[in-house]
């Protein structure tokens, strides 16, 4: 049976928490209290005694330097895979994450298609990391993916066959930072095992 870790990064420097950042600010790095949840982190994973596991970073800074805390504990490398990058939020960069609640009707597209303009539609991030998930299935192992919050809901929907909006209404599958979701793959379907479980940062993980 495939199991199928995601992770979202440790908090970071940068403008601002509950803020869109998206691309630009890709190499933003993690501030200390960050570091300090990426080791709480690294002490949850080391508890579930993977067997061979696999970790895969974004390729921003905040993404990679999570994983290899983790990484260094369970004693492997950290790969580092496009298409686990946070969503393009193009012109809502730096807007906060309030005005995408009250004002996410501004980003469906003609199409019908929720997108930020000048950015990244939620399809394309589906497409993307779904390519990218393709490539790493046949290493085996427990997969371990630091991504980020909304990249990670994502391909959370379309793994367990959820509808983003409904998702994203109830925060189902929303993650602080350095939360774990755990996925298992029984006969081609994914069941969720835990969803952005944080209980590492207050205790032992379930």
């Amino acid at each position: 049976m495939e199991r199928l870790f995601k992770v979202r990064h440790a908090e970071t420097l940068g403008i601002g928490f509950k803020v869109l950042r998206g691309v630009q600010r890709r190499n933003d790095v993690l501030s200390e209290h960050g570091h300090q949840q990426a080791a709480l982190c690294r002490t949850a994973l080391t508890a579930l005694r993977l067997s061979e596991p696999v970790i895969y970073a974004s390729t921003f800074l905040r993404a990679q330097q999570t994983a290899g805390a983790l990484a260094e504990a369970l004693g492997v490398g950290v790969n580092i895979l496009e298409g686990l990058q946070e969503i393009d939020t193009g012109d809502w960069y730096g807007r906060s994450y309030a005005e995408l609640e009250t004002h996410s009707h501004e980003l469906f597209r003609q199409t019908g298609h929720f997108g930020f303009p000048g950015g990244e539609s939620i399809d394309d991030v589906k497409r993307r990391a779904r390519h990218a998930l393709t490539q790493i299935l046949s290493r085996g192992g427990p997969l371990v993916i630091v991504s980020h919050g909304l990249a990670i809901q994502i391909l959370l929907c379309d793994l367990l066959g959820t509808d983003f909006a409904a998702a994203w209404a109830d925060g189902r599958y929303a993650h602080a930072n350095t939360a774990i979701s755990e996925l298992r793959r029984h006969e081609g379907q994914w069941l969720a095992v835990r969803l952005g479980c944080a209980h590492h940062l207050t205790g032992a993980l379930a």
